[in-house]
């Protein structure tokens, strides 16, 4: 999966650096989807559930050392290294229990391997690019998130509530790039930030690398 992913993702390498195709609300609207629902498989049911997306966009992603306006005062700036989409959470099976109702013990899960970096070529096409959709004018995009765009069992924020809330920017685009933002907060001091890459494929907008941004 990993493989083919990457191998889609090079194509951008060989591609014009300025495409000719121009974004639309549509494609603003399936960036946004792609992102969710590639967040709603790395999270699993169980913390999925437990996340709700904000209504309200952020402002488009800023430029590479930018002042980002996503990232609360508190947090951490990270390095920033393009790796590859994580893998969808693994299912661990419900619980066995024996004939006497004692519950049967369960295997250890293997622990989880960190993603890996996107080649070089890539990475570097995927940094001009990002420089040229900072640079450009704000493309038809959307004002906000509604429910149809919310991959479940996570939810849309409709209210104050106890769920962690992921709030995403207006995408940025570069002719059949784009590039959104996360920022979620598990807590008053804790929560993390990613930078999503999308490439545009048969119409179909897809995740090809990500970016760790920022931790609190």
């Amino acid at each position: 999966m990993r493989l083919r992913i990457i191998l889609s993702a090079l194509a951008l390498v060989a591609a014009p650096l300025h495409a000719q195709t121009a974004a639309s609300e549509a494609d603003a609207r399936a960036a946004i989807a792609a992102v969710l629902a590639h967040q709603t498989a790395m999270r699993g049911l169980e913390s999925a559930a437990q996340t709700c997306v904000t209504p309200a966009l952020g402002p488009q992603p800023a430029a590479a050392g930018a002042e980002n306006p996503m990232m609360p005062d508190h947090a951490v700036r990270i390095y920033f290294q393009w790796h590859v989409p994580e893998a969808p959470a693994t299912v661990r099976p419900p619980p066995q229990f024996r004939p006497d109702g004692r519950r049967q013990r369960r295997e250890r899960a293997p622990p989880v391997a960190l993603p890996a970096p996107v080649p070089a070529e890539l990475a570097q096409r995927l940094d001009a690019l990002r420089a040229e959709a900072a640079a450009s004018p704000a493309a038809p995009t959307i004002v906000e998130i509604d429910a149809a765009l919310v991959a479940a069992p996570m939810q849309l924020q409709d209210r104050p509530s106890g769920c962690a809330p992921l709030q995403l920017s207006a995408p940025a685009f570069a002719g059949d790039a784009a590039f959104v933002e996360t920022a979620y907060a598990c807590g008053t001091t804790c929560g993390n930030g990613s930078l999503y890459a999308l490439q545009r494929r048969d119409g179909a907008w897809v995740v090809v690398a990500v970016a760790d941004t920022w931790i609190s």
